[in-house]
Formats: structure tokens, C-alpha cells, sequence
């Protein structure tokens, strides 16, 4: 079984400065005396719970102009416009949509631009 621990923190003088250090040192205490392996990424920022809101009220608009469901929205907005990303499961590689959980703020807002492109219903003018 893969063990998968994401921590944020921020470098400050070649230090790491961990934001929940109750949590990281319970990590710790979980794997003391066991091999790990350390990765450092980048943090991106992703969307908002704000934008996240924006978008399904924006789904909403569009479900009323056109009568399509918001959850069939969705998925076909995302497999439209979103790669998807090929996964191995019990040996067997598969397909699976997109998630726009996954997406920056900048890369979402290219989303939203290319669904209203397609739908041509305005985004609503909101500040985020």
C-alpha cells in the first residue's frame, strides 16, 4: 500500500518552515525507524473555494439558457476541454477525465473562457 503524505511549508533561508508542524511531526512519529523518499514541489495556487462556487453558479446560468442538466455540463466542459490522464489500476491502463480540482487559478480561468466561448453565455462579471 502506497503511504502519501502532502505538507505545505515555505523555504526561508535554505530552511523548510512547515504551516502545520502538529501534523508533520505526527508523520514523523508514524514513519520513525522506516526508508522514505522526500519530494519537494512547488506550491501552485490553485482555484479558490470562491471560484469553485463562481463556476457551478455559472453552470447554473448556462443549465438555464439551455435546459442541459449542470452535473452533464460539467462532465462534458471537462472532457471537452481538459486532457485526460492515463492511469494504471490492478495492471490495466485507463482513461480517465480531467478534474478541474486540479487546475490552477490562471488555467481555470482559460476553462471558464473556453466554456463561454462554446456556450456563448457570458461569464458573470465577478471579481475572484
Amino acid at each position: 500500500m502506497k503511504f502519501i503524505q502532502t505538507h505545505r511549508g515555505k523555504i526561508e533561508n535554505c530552511k523548510l518552515k512547515i504551516f502545520n508542524i502538529d501534523k508533520w511531526r505526527s508523520v514523523l512519529l508514524d514513519l520513525d525507524g522506516k526508508d522514505v523518499r522526500i519530494t519537494i514541489d512547488r506550491d501552485i495556487d490553485t482555484r479558490s473555494t470562491q471560484q469553485n462556487r463562481f463556476y457551478w453558479l455559472y453552470l447554473g446560468l448556462i443549465e438555464n439558457d439551455t435546459g442541459n442538466n449542470a452535473d452533464d455540463l460539467h462532465e462534458y466542459f471537462k472532457r471537452k476541454f481538459l486532457p485526460p490522464r492515463f492511469v494504471k489500476i490492478m495492471g490495466n491502463e485507463i482513461k480517465l477525465p480531467a478534474s478541474t480540482t486540479r487546475l490552477d487559478k490562471i488555467q481555470f480561468t482559460d476553462y471558464l473562457e473556453k466554456i463561454c466561448s462554446e456556450s456563448e453565455i457570458p461569464i458573470p462579471q465577478y471579481d475572484l
